[in-house]
């Protein structure tokens, strides 16, 4: 995209707004985004992308993100275009400005920017369906579990937990992965959901053959303390793994364990 988008149809106005969507100072180019946003002109659309994809301050680029919002009905599809960009970096804004615009017409979008090969597009997009709910994306987003990324690990947790009770059949059903990692974080969000449907398998990980898939099931179930979770736990004192062990002993000290 050019740095500026003028042109002898637009008004002096319009024209005064895109250059100083680009002035040096920050301050004025926030404020310009702000009112061209109030103005929900459809017209400033090619500025506004432009400008997105240039913007270095992260409160500017939220500016702009709002005009873009109060022009979604002709920003939609350029955004979404924009989702199969050689750039990563204009795939990740796209991306967050769909999230914002919201509603079942992202949804599609969102869930292909899923399949994207960059983290923070990934993040994103899980991001932008959970604020959407649609239950649909729960697959998609259960498919994710145990990706290499730790950025990407760390929105599943939120993203999936937002979702209550309906992932956690997708997510037992992972604990046989054969990757650890794949159990490991099924494990993690599991604990975090807290669903008594999930205790069986989360006990039995604790038996795992990865200290790390151990570890993960006695933090899990010391969200579930019962008299069934204490039992299982104090048995894990002489785990072979030393990290375990201190866990262990540590939430046997902490955590207040009902009798039944």
């Amino acid at each position: 995209m050019k740095d500026l988008q003028v042109n002898n149809t637009m008004n002096p106005t319009e024209r005064t707004l895109i250059e100083e969507l680009h002035h040096p100072d920050k301050n004025v180019r926030s404020q310009t985004a702000l009112t061209i946003g109030k103005l929900s002109d459809a017209a400033m659309l090619t500025p506004l992308l432009d400008a997105l994809m240039t913007e270095t301050d992260m409160y500017v680029r939220e500016d702009i993100t709002w005009a873009l919002v109060r022009i979604k009905e002709t920003a939609l599809q350029p955004l979404i275009k924009l989702l199969d960009d050689a750039n990563p970096s204009t795939r990740h804004l796209a991306t967050h400005v769909l999230g914002k615009i919201g509603g079942h017409e992202v949804y599609d979008p969102l869930i292909h920017a899923l399949h994207d090969t960059e983290p923070q597009v990934i993040s994103k997009a899980a991001f932008g369906l959970a604020q959407i709910g649609d239950d649909r994306a729960i697959p998609e987003l259960v498919r994710l579990v145990g990706h290499e990324n730790r950025e990407v690990e760390t929105m599943l947790m939120s993203v999936l937990e937002r979702f209550g009770t309906i992932p956690v059949q997708p997510l037992m059903e992972l604990m046989n992965n054969e990757r650890w990692q794949v159990r490991e974080q099924a494990t993690d969000i599991l604990g975090q959901i807290g669903d008594e449907r999930a205790l069986p398998l989360l006990i039995e990980a604790l038996n795992d053959e990865e200290w790390q898939v151990r570890f993960s099931a006695v933090t899990a179930l010391s969200y579930m303390p019962s008299a069934t979770t204490k039992a299982a736990l104090q048995q894990m004192l002489v785990d072979p793994d030393h990290r375990v062990q201190t866990l262990v002993s540590k939430v046997l000290k902490q955590v207040k364990f009902r009798k039944r």
